[in-house]
């Protein structure tokens, strides 16, 4: 992580919050941008949780900020086409340090009551994950740590057999912030993802004819629907 990626970021959620009042959307949330944290403070709820932290979030949370929030929706206008469900942005946080121990319990819940079989092919994707934004639908995104705790990458778990379960959203936290800011944070529910969602290369996307539609459709131009 460094500050032009940094700054990238917060010049792209000032964008869509401007779009998002030019056109009189609802804005729930303006943009929050939370402090950093010390490495003791992460450290300790490390500790607490009995987890471990992707490094490249850690650093985030210690150098640039400890949570970001916005959240709108939609309102007064359609989307249509492939983005016919798309209609809020934000919901809860982008990431939030104060919502990891409540994040942790909801997964600790969800691995207890649902998904406690490792030699289960849905359940295995619960396995091993930290979770780090809540879906209003009670889904979780998360990190994998299967191989340790550097470039993690991000996915997406259902609880409710979602075709998005298990794929992959970013490479690590810093790649998805980056593709989801990109264009507008819109989600997190799964059907928000998928239409800037790659199959082939198994990653959201960062540009392309999908996602240059679409900023066309927020600069109020008129979606392509094929």
């Amino acid at each position: 992580m460094n500050k032009e990626i940094w700054s990238n970021w917060k010049s792209n959620w000032e964008w869509i919050l401007s779009i998002a009042k030019q056109r009189q959307w609802e804005i729930i949330d303006d943009l929050t941008i939370k402090p950093p944290v010390s490495l003791q403070e992460v450290r300790e709820t490390e500790k607490q949780l009995d987890l471990t932290l992707p490094e490249e979030f850690v650093d985030v949370f210690t150098n640039y900020s400890s949570g970001i929030n916005f959240f709108f929706q939609i309102e007064g206008e359609e989307t249509e086409g492939d983005y016919r469900q798309i209609f809020s942005a934000g919901y809860e946080q982008i990431w939030d340090f104060e919502s990891l121990p409540d994040l942790k319990e909801s997964y600790d819940g969800w691995i207890y009551e649902c998904f406690n079989n490792p030699d289960d092919e849905y359940d295995k994707v619960w396995q091993h994950k930290v979770p780090f934004i809540r879906v209003a639908t009670g889904d979780l995104i998360a990190f994998d740590m299967s191989n340790g705790t550097s470039d993690c990458p991000v996915v997406f778990l259902s609880h409710d057999g979602s075709d998005m379960h298990g794929k992959r959203l970013g490479y690590n936290f810093v790649d998805f912030i980056t593709r989801w800011s990109n264009v507008g944070c819109f989600g997190p529910e799964d059907w928000q993802f998928e239409p800037f969602y790659d199959e082939e290369q198994d990653i959201l996307l960062l540009d392309g004819p999908a996602v240059q539609n679409w900023k066309g459709f927020l600069g109020k131009g008129t979606l392509k629907i094929s």
